[in-house]
């Protein structure tokens, strides 16, 4: 019901309720000059204008709820609309086309574009973060471990004749194995290295060349699998003529070792020990003040434009990485592994956009966080500082310009941005032992 609606209705009432009260009054008029009326007629006549009073106020209240109810029903639609719009624009603003400029977003300093970001956010005091030597420390334990898996891959071959084959050796063996006398397709090889006990071989092939020495030739008896994976051979009695070339032994770690293969790092074992603990000590401070700013920064506002640029980009990688595993699947076992990229992803469209905004915003709050650090300082952050901080790393010369190809040199600078940023941080943290 609209406004002149409204209006028509209340004057109708209001017309009938003036031409019922001027009738009563000539009534009366009438008649108490022809005669007089009585109490009883009186009252009557009060009871009747009384009803009709009340019978005027019910339509105008009813006329009223009427106005309110189609005012209330406008809103409810109009906000209704409004909402439906603002979810289809949300839902537009959330999908996103992959994007493979990693610079996107960025200016030619590697700073995001059109943006102060110590306006952005708020950060703690970042040149005073106590650290608890706990929170970085590389165990002894650690070391050790580490140290056995770097000999893993300095293993020699043991060919001395004396040496016999253990359980659980690394050997070299070169095989030949028949059937009925009769070579068969993939029995043989002129040089494998074996573990021994690893189950790589049919079972019992593996025991038979325990105790075995080094040089000599071992004939080992075994039957094929009803299930084996090649059919012309499953279930078969087959006999392999194994020769035992060495035992492959580790390398030991002294300082011999040390100052033979790892004199870039250190001269003695103990040197190289504190190298690993020292390393790893300096890259455990780096994650752990990281997630200090991050923890303890604030962000008063995110730039759109960027976090877009940003979102693109994940989705882009994510694409890259979809189809990679494809092609690996298709060209090792003859099937994609995905049908769709939904299925790689493991969820809906709709719930991925979601967690490319999530994931562009932690990515732009740590950009934001390091850029104003260095806006703050007053820092260089230029391509001579992160060329020559590159080599100090151990990259090589070029390394720079190999990264610019890949990803444009505003992405590669705002890398040598953070670099900066934790340097600062780095200089200011005091551990706590």
């Amino acid at each position: 019901m609209n406004d002149s609606e409204l209006k028509e209705i209340n004057d109708t009432i209001d017309t009938v309720e003036d031409a019922a009260e001027e009738l009563e009054d000539a009534a009366d008029t009438v008649q108490s000059s022809g005669e007089k009326k009585t109490e009883s007629d009186k009252s009557h006549s009060q009871q009747k204008r009384e009803q009709r009073r009340k019978e005027v106020a019910q339509a105008r209240r009813r006329a009223r709820s009427a106005q309110i109810i189609g005012y209330i029903s406008l809103a409810v639609v109009a906000a209704l609309v409004v909402w439906g719009v603002a979810v289809l624009i949300m839902k537009q603003m959330d999908k996103v086309s992959p994007n493979e400029n990693y610079s996107d977003g960025l200016e030619a300093t590697g700073y995001i574009s059109g943006v102060k970001a110590s306006d952005k956010i708020t950060l703690p005091d970042y040149k005073n973060i106590s650290v608890p030597y706990a929170e970085i420390e590389f165990k002894d334990d650690e070391i050790d471990a580490e140290i056995d898996n770097l000999l893993s891959g300095y293993n020699n071959l043991n060919t001395d004749e004396s040496a016999q084959v253990k359980d659980g050796d690394e050997v070299e063996i070169a095989y030949v194995g028949t059937i009925d006398g009769a070579e068969f397709e993939g029995g043989s090889s002129e040089s494998y290295k074996l573990t021994i006990g690893s189950g790589t071989f049919i079972p019992g092939f593996e025991d038979q060349l325990i105790g075995a020495g080094v040089g000599s030739t071992v004939e080992v008896n075994v039957t094929f699998p009803e299930d084996y994976r090649n059919a012309d051979v499953a279930g078969k009695d087959a006999v392999f003529t194994v020769d035992v070339k060495g035992v492959y032994e580790d390398a030991v770690f002294d300082d011999e070792f040390v100052k033979t293969n790892l004199s870039d790092k250190a001269s003695t074992a103990d040197g190289y020990r504190e190298y690993v603990r020292s390393t790893h000590e300096d890259e455990n401070l780096e994650t752990y003040l990281k997630d200090y700013l991050k923890e303890n920064t604030t962000v008063n506002s995110y730039p759109s434009k960027y976090l877009k640029a940003l979102k693109g980009i994940k989705m882009y990688d994510d694409q890259q990485s979809y189809e990679y595993m494809n092609q690996f699947y298709q060209s090792y076992y003859g099937s994609a592994a995905y049908d769709s990229f939904e299925s790689y992803i493991g969820t809906s469209m709709n719930e991925y956009y979601q967690t490319l905004k999530d994931q562009a915003k932690e990515t732009c709050k740590d950009n934001m966080i390091y850029q104003a650090i260095v806006e703050q300082e007053g820092a260089v952050a230029d391509a001579a500082y992160y060329r020559a901080k590159l080599v100090a790393d151990g990259q090589t010369e070029d390394y720079y310009d190999t990264l610019v190809t890949t990803s444009g040199e505003p992405f590669v600078l705002q890398q040598a941005i953070a670099a900066k940023a934790l340097e600062i941080v780095k200089a200011g943290a005091s551990v706590q032992k």
